[in-house]
């Protein structure tokens, strides 16, 4: 497995929701890159990303997963925040 990751959490608005074969599409809100999410640290990893919906934002640290195509690991999600600055209840896999 390469060892390219994206430095700490970055901020991505969801593209395409989780679908059947458990791939999220994201895109950085920072660069507009696109990537595609096709593995998870953990379960509650994976099921933090299938709460949300398309045009949702979300903080991950992503790992690439082999050495070829646009294929990434989300190793860890931040909950996103509501204006209040709790936890907003559907990025916390509730």
């Amino acid at each position: 497995m390469s060892s390219e990751l994206i430095e700490g959490a970055s901020s991505f608005t969801i593209v395409s929701e989780m679908n059947g074969h458990d791939a999220v599409t994201v895109r950085s809100t920072g660069t507009n890159a696109t990537y595609h999410l096709v593995d998870y640290a953990d379960d509650a990893t994976r099921e933090a990303l299938a709460s949300l919906t398309s045009g949702e934002s979300v903080r991950l640290d992503l790992s690439r997963v082999g050495r070829r195509g646009n294929v990434w690991r989300a190793d860890a999600v931040t909950p996103r925040l509501s204006a209040d600055g709790t936890e907003a209840e559907s990025a916390a896999g509730s």
